[in-house]
């Protein structure tokens, strides 16, 4: 490529006040010299997330009134210059060559879409085994961006990278899916292009630091998926029939058989991180089943858009 291209970077955020500082010194880390914006698209945040985010060079505070993040993302490609849009999550720190390994990948392998490995960064016992939970074949299934690989072909990545003029081409990102814009986004992009999962292509994010807050995330991944299945029915694939299986095992006359089994699941795949870090396998073996059972409450519920007195 003997031009390179411009490059907008869009941050949605909502009550980050914890992370975006970090996240926007990543970014104004970068070795990429064709940043030409950094679009911060604000869902109404409560806490200092705004006074953090104005007044820096090169960034620009957005309103986003419709909360979600989807729409933050519609309203930063209404608004973005630059020929490639790069996506950045307000509580993850993107590695100081990210943005010229994204274009680089864009540029070598002509994909629509390009992404990497979301790398979880802990703090304490319980963090630490959510951390592993999440990264783990057990917990999280095969997907490449939960648990690196050597680069190729994937169904999604992790936050993207892609060109500015294709993503509106295929209608941005569907806001009737939930928190499962991105892999839906990625079902579209497929249509104009592979989905490549790139090694070099390095972020960290925080993961939650409660059960009870994983229970919220993947019972909202859940239902968000069934969404995404719904409008798209040939998404579905295998192992996402797995959760919503197990509940309903769980509520079946074999349940016995059932929760032994999965027990038994959840012992192995916690078994190496006990012997490495005692404490944080004991809370990845407590992880385990709050995401799965989480996620198949979620997806059962979202599968059918159940309505009482006329509304949802």
């Amino acid at each position: 490529m003997t031009t390179w291209p411009t490059v907008t970077i869009a941050i949605p955020v909502l009550n980050e006040a914890a992370y975006i500082g970090s996240c926007l010194e990543a970014v104004a880390a970068q070795t990429y010299d064709g940043i030409v914006e950094v679009l911060v698209v604000d869902g109404g945040s409560t806490d200092s997330t705004r006074a953090m985010v104005a007044g820096r060079p090169g960034v620009r505070l957005i309103e986003n009134p419709r909360r979600i993040q989807a729409a933050a993302l519609n309203i930063a490609l209404a608004e973005a210059k630059g020929d490639v849009f790069v996506r950045v999550d307000g509580h993850c720190e993107i590695a100081p060559d990210y943005v010229e390994k994204c274009v680089e990948a864009l540029d070598l392998t002509g994909a629509a879409m390009v992404g990497g490995a979301m790398m979880p960064m802990a703090v304490g016992p319980l963090q630490r085994g959510i951390a592993a939970a999440m990264s783990s074949k057990v917990g999280a299934g095969p997907a490449r961006f939960h648990r690196g690989g050597a680069s190729g072909r994937v169904d999604t990545v992790y936050l993207g990278a892609y060109r500015t003029e294709l993503a509106r081409d295929v209608g941005g990102y569907a806001e009737d899916v939930g928190v499962n814009e991105d892999a839906e986004f990625a079902i579209r992009m497929r249509s104009r292009g592979a989905v490549w999962y790139d090694e070099a292509i390095r972020s960290v994010y925080v993961p939650r630091s409660s059960l009870r807050g994983v229970s919220r995330q993947f019972f909202r991944y859940g239902k968000s998926r069934a969404a995404t299945v719904r409008k798209h029915p040939r998404s579905l694939v295998g192992r996402q029939v797995a959760a919503p299986v197990l509940v309903l095992g769980l509520l079946s006359p074999w349940r016995r058989i059932v929760a032994c089994t999965y027990a038994a699941a959840v012992v192995a795949g916690s078994a190496a991180t006990v012997t490495k870090d005692p404490a944080g396998g004991l809370a990845m073996a407590a992880t385990l089943p709050t995401m799965h059972l989480s996620w198949g409450l979620g997806f059962l519920r979202g599968l059918v858009p159940w309505r009482v007195g006329g509304r949802r």
